[in-house]
């Protein structure tokens, strides 16, 4: 017999010695290579640190061959936070209405020169008269009761005009204008309506009916001649720029206190011819019957803007 040969069993490799020899050693890179790689990033990042610094954005753009230079450009934010701002409704102000409102001043100067072209000039013969004792022109303005009417009605609607410019461009008073206009036409229509009610009384107390016939008239007549005279000015106060219109305001009045100097010497001329008074008493009555009802109207007036009205 013969032995029986027997099968020796191969012994498998484990599975860790096959992972082992797949495992690939990477080749070192030369010095060279490492220098350069080193080099570039450096470089890289000089360039970003560089654009960060400009505030330019480094990340990726959608378009960056037709839009960059939109979207990086300094006066089109398109990368920074939105803002929400709240602003005010802007009104625009238009001067349409003071236009027209002038123009019909003028109109009513031109229809007064057309319509009473003998008064509207003695008016001014009168009034540049270095006396009133030339009854002949006198009377003729007092005859003439219908233009003596729409000079007066000029006077005060260009005297209310001008102290609503006033008002406005100092800004006094936080009202429209023309609420401003409309009251100081009515305050104007009461204090001299007063005045002359109170004049003509006074005369028929005191039996000097021919001497409060020439105040008044000299009242009126330098008013009238004021209400001609300040149209100019107020196309300036309306129009004008600001140092122009300060200029025009001091001018004008100075203008005012001229005549209101002028109005007093004449009257004084006038009363102390017929009734014989002195100085001192016409003096007591301008404090009594003009300065004082003005100083407490601007006393009031002065109380309201400040508040404690």
């Amino acid at each position: 017999m013969g032995t029986g040969q027997t099968d020796t069993p191969i012994r498998k490799a484990p599975a860790i010695a096959e992972k082992d020899s797949t495992v690939s050693v990477k080749p070192q890179q030369p010095d060279s290579l490492q220098a350069a790689d080193t080099s570039l990033r450096i470089a890289d990042s000089l360039h970003s640190d560089s654009l960060v610094l400009a505030g330019i954005p480094t990340g990726p753009l959608t378009d960056t061959s037709t839009y960059r230079k939109y979207n990086t450009h300094p006066f089109l934010p398109l990368t920074q936070k939105p803002l929400f701002m709240i602003s005010d409704f802007r009104e625009r102000r238009t001067l349409d209405d003071m236009f027209y409102l002038l123009m019909g001043v003028v109109l009513l100067l031109a229809f007064v020169r057309s319509a009473f072209p003998r008064y509207f000039k003695n008016i001014f013969v009168l009034f540049l008269q270095t006396s009133l004792r030339q009854k002949q022109t006198r009377d003729q303005l007092l005859q003439d009761n219908l233009g003596s009417l729409f000079v007066n009605l000029l006077f005060i609607i260009s005297t209310s005009i001008y102290g609503a410019l006033v008002i406005r461009n100092k800004e006094w008073l936080d009202y429209p204008f023309w609420h401003i206009v409309f009251f100081g036409a009515a305050l104007l229509t009461v204090v001299y309506l007063g005045k002359f009610i109170f004049l003509q009384f006074s005369g028929w107390v005191f039996n000097s009916k021919e001497a409060a016939l020439n105040y008044t008239f000299t009242v009126f007549l330098v008013n009238k001649v004021l209400g001609v005279l300040l149209i100019p000015f107020l196309f300036l106060m309306a129009f004008a720029k600001p140092g122009i219109r300060e200029v025009s305001l001091t001018v004008s009045l100075g203008l005012m206190v001229l005549l209101l100097l002028y109005r007093y010497i004449i009257s004084f001329a006038t009363i102390r011819n017929t009734l014989k008074v002195n100085a001192l008493h016409f003096f007591l009555y301008l404090c009594a019957v003009e300065i004082l009802p003005l100083m407490l109207l601007y006393k009031l007036m002065s109380d309201y803007i400040n508040g404690r009205f």
